[in-house]
């Protein structure tokens, strides 16, 4: 078989090779820079947690104050979930990158074996038989020392081709962690930090899937808006501890009396908003009546006010909170 003198194929494949390293190279860069942005953003969500945190121990803080923490609470929440996102991009594109080196390992495989062959090949040329002449010797030695760097060239390519693999399996390690930690992040976001149901935001956006559901099923929605009372009296006469303990209490309450699939959001400061799927009014009075009762029986003894309002025609969500709350008002004002 000869074997031709021009190698213009290995190093066009040899460009290929190196155009695509610096492909995954950029991508790497590029992640690692989500990651420090990311890592920024979880840092100034703590940052912002911790001085609503220490706010709130102030003592005698004016409700003006705690309109300002709640504030910096949910900026710190939407600075979680930015993180989030932006961990799961970082993630996909580190699984691209993962993919980008082993298109890089294979092709350096075909160089190898390519460079292989041409050497095997001029290796069975050798010296020609008989006399030679100057200008055959030469060719001889030529092919000689390109067979030898030809050798070299493709231990090079298949160290570089396993030191590829091992980096791709690293990206794909990495891929894998950054959703968990996406996952976390999001999760945590989505629920409240003391009463551990769910923030105001993301429980707005399960009150959409469930009108959604309950518009295409034809099934019963119903909203509960409540309030604690005298969170504020006991906040001023037994301190934000107590109200704290309180708030709890409440939440523990509506998850142990409620079904696991109900939603449970804290909507305000001393306010939760509640759906009930699959319910009539009727029903829902009754579990409400468990809560209290199993909120009386708590330690931190307290009650309620809860005011009810049912899906009809054409409500959107915020339809259905107003006409709750209006009931809750008449409730109270009605004694």
């Amino acid at each position: 078989m000869q074997v031709p003198d021009d190698d213009a194929s290995g190093v066009e494949s040899d460009q290929a090779a190196s155009d695509e390293d610096q492909t995954a190279s950029d991508g790497d860069q590029t992640a690692s820079d989500k990651d420090q942005t990311a890592s920024d953003g979880d840092q100034l969500a703590s940052d912002e947690d911790q001085s609503a945190s220490d706010q709130e121990l102030a003592p005698g803080i004016s409700d003006q104050v705690r309109s300002k923490i709640s504030a910096r609470r949910e900026h710190a929440t939407q600075l979680r979930v930015g993180q989030a996102r932006a961990r799961l991009d970082t993630a996909a594109k580190r699984d691209i990158t993962g993919d980008e080196r082993a298109r890089v390992a294979a092709t350096r495989h075909q160089i190898a074996d390519r460079r292989d062959w041409g050497t095997e090949s001029r290796d069975r040329a050798g010296a020609p038989a008989g006399a030679v002449t100057g200008e055959q010797m030469l060719r001889v030695a030529r092919d000689r020392r390109r067979a030898a760097d030809d050798r070299a060239n493709a231990a090079a390519d298949r160290l570089r081709a396993a030191t590829d693999r091992e980096q791709s399996a690293r990206d794909r390690r990495v891929a894998a962690r950054d959703r968990v930690q996406a996952a976390l992040d999001r999760e945590a976001s989505e629920v409240d930090e003391l009463t551990h149901v769910r923030r105001r935001g993301a429980g707005l956006e399960q009150l959409e899937r469930e009108l959604e559901r309950a518009r295409r099923t034809g099934e019963g929605l119903v909203v509960a808006f409540v309030d604690v009372d005298g969170l504020k009296q006991v906040n001023d006469t037994e301190g934000h501890l107590a109200g704290d303990a309180l708030l709890i209490a409440v939440a523990d309450s509506l998850r142990a009396c409620l079904r696991s699939y109900d939603l449970v959001m804290r909507f305000g400061g001393d306010e939760f908003v509640c759906a009930l799927p699959n319910s009539s009014l009727e029903q829902v009075r009754g579990r409400f009546g468990e809560v209290s009762s199993f909120l009386g029986a708590c330690p931190a003894a307290g009650s309620i006010t809860v005011g009810l309002a049912e899906l009809v025609d054409g409500d959107r969500a915020e339809d259905l909170i107003r006409r709750a709350d209006g009931d809750l008002l008449a409730r109270r004002v009605g004694g």
